[in-house]
């Protein structure tokens, strides 16, 4: 079983480890021959660069904002990527605001799920983490009953890991709400400045800006994935010769 085990876990890391690097290595010869793709996909740039035109003479920002808010509010219970929507702030306004409005609308997602774990419970979360097997994670995330701030914060800077689901679940276990939201806020920093900057250079896709954005995306999400795995198969095999021990123990037991 453990040895079963261990090969799953290894499959795994191989499996993402190709995947990213192939990706990797297709993004690196496009961005080699951006010069090339750009005259070639000459047509499809300019198109682009219309719609970009189109989008900066909309009448009223205000109505733009609400739609992008409304995009907001159908996130807290659908499941739509939170890049997805830091990207389309970043193709309607100039980057700096861009960032400024999915800080605020971000900040407001995370709120909503918050309350919803304190007032509902951890949802989902909750039930995979009462599974035996997963144990040792929900003790490492519960940090004794009062929630791990450093495993809020790198949750949010891996892309593999839900957003709605961890915040329901810390607000079940009641956590500190300030250190809540400064932690959300920080920890997904860095992926709202890169999707952001990629709504912004989206209008060119064969540009350097927008390729390098996309291998960091692809790479730092294929060593979170490949990282998280490699921790789960550490943790797994900690927990296994910890519960072989006791039942060992059990065994010799002499009950008086």
């Amino acid at each position: 079983m453990k040895q079963q085990k261990r090969h799953q876990t290894n499959l795994i890391s191989a499996i993402t480890l190709i995947i990213t690097g192939a990706l990797l290595v297709f993004l690196g010869i496009a961005l080699y021959n951006h010069a090339r793709l750009e005259v070639r996909f000459d047509t499809l740039i300019n198109y682009l660069k219309q719609i970009d035109d189109s989008v900066a003479k909309l009448d009223s920002d205000v109505e733009i904002i609400i739609c992008i808010f409304a995009l907001y509010i159908a996130k807290c219970q659908l499941p739509i990527p939170m890049g997805f929507l830091c990207v389309i702030s970043g193709m309607v306004f100039p980057l700096g605001e861009a960032i400024a409005i999915n800080i605020i609308f971000t900040e407001f997602f995370f709120i909503v799920k918050y309350v919803e774990g304190k007032c509902i419970g951890g949802g989902w979360t909750g039930m995979i983490l009462g599974i035996k097997k997963l144990k040792f994670i929900k003790e490492w995330i519960q940090f004794k009953g009062n929630g791990n701030p450093y495993v809020l914060f790198f949750s949010r800077l891996f892309p593999v890991i839900p957003l709605g689901m961890v915040s329901r679940y810390y607000g079940s276990m009641r956590y500190d709400f300030v250190y809540y939201s400064l932690l959300s806020l920080l920890g997904f920093m860095p992926r709202l400045y890169i999707y952001t900057k990629i709504g912004s250079a989206i209008y060119n896709p064969f540009s350097v800006q927008f390729l390098v954005l996309l291998i960091i995306i692809v790479a730092f999400t294929g060593l979170s994935i490949i990282l998280f795995n490699i921790f789960y198969g550490i943790k797994s095999k900690q927990m296994n010769q910890t519960l072989l021990i006791y039942s060992e123990k059990e065994k010799y037991k002499i009950v008086l």
